[in-house]
């Protein structure tokens, strides 16, 4: 016998139905950390206050066109609701916030200028530790920011966004390091990966959900 489905339980369908079954959100997590991969090719060519106007503008544009597909692609197959708030919901929804923001201020702190992260003093441990320490750090916070996303929202696919992320940057830091490669081709190859499946997902949203005809 089929267990009764709950409110709680519905509210995740929904959620997963408006902002990840059509992969525009994947695609543009894809395409934002592959602007943040090839970021030290750009910076060496533009140097580095052009080069962050320029990622913060391609931002932007990125965010404002992923709303807009939404909009024009989304919305006139799935229609668009909005989920009943509760104070739970509320005080989650801010922790998440602050969690994003806070993971990926580190994120972009290491990338952009991680000479401005103080390196902490570590004895008794390889020297790797101490080469790589703040972005092992900012690597466990990705995949546990993700985890968390993924355990909230039911789309499991996140957990893998969260590894391909945090060991794509952790990887990218050490080939700087120990190999003097100025391209961030880890992270690159992950944000591919995210950008491939978030297409996928766009193709088989498109072919599942056709715009409904008006009947004559």
């Amino acid at each position: 016998m089929a267990q009764p489905i709950t409110s709680t339980e519905v509210q995740r369908r929904v959620l997963r139905l408006l902002n990840y079954e059509d992969g525009l959100w994947d695609m543009t997590l894809g395409v934002m950390f592959l602007l943040l991969g090839i970021y030290p090719v750009t910076r060496r060519l533009l140097g580095p206050a052009l080069n962050l106007l320029l990622f913060l503008a391609l931002l932007a544009i990125l965010v404002a066109g992923q709303l807009y597909a939404r909009r024009v692609v989304s919305a006139p197959r799935i229609g668009m609701a909005k989920p009943r708030r509760t104070p739970a919901k509320t005080a989650l929804l801010a922790i998440t916030v602050v969690l994003v923001l806070a993971t990926f201020g580190l994120v972009l702190a290491t990338l952009l200028s991680p000479q401005s992260i103080p390196e902490p003093r570590w004895t008794h441990l390889p020297e790797w530790v101490g080469d790589l320490d703040v972005d092992i750090l900012a690597s466990l916070a990705i995949i546990g920011l993700f985890s968390l996303m993924a355990y909230l929202s039911g789309v499991l696919r996140l957990y893998l966004y969260g590894w391909l992320i945090g060991l794509g940057n952790l990887a990218s830091t050490a080939l700087t390091l120990y190999a003097g490669y100025a391209f961030n081709l880890p992270l690159v190859i992950a944000a591919g990966i995210i950008l491939l499946i978030g297409l996928s997902l766009l193709i088989r949203f498109l072919k599942k959900y056709p715009i409904p005809t008006a009947e004559v």
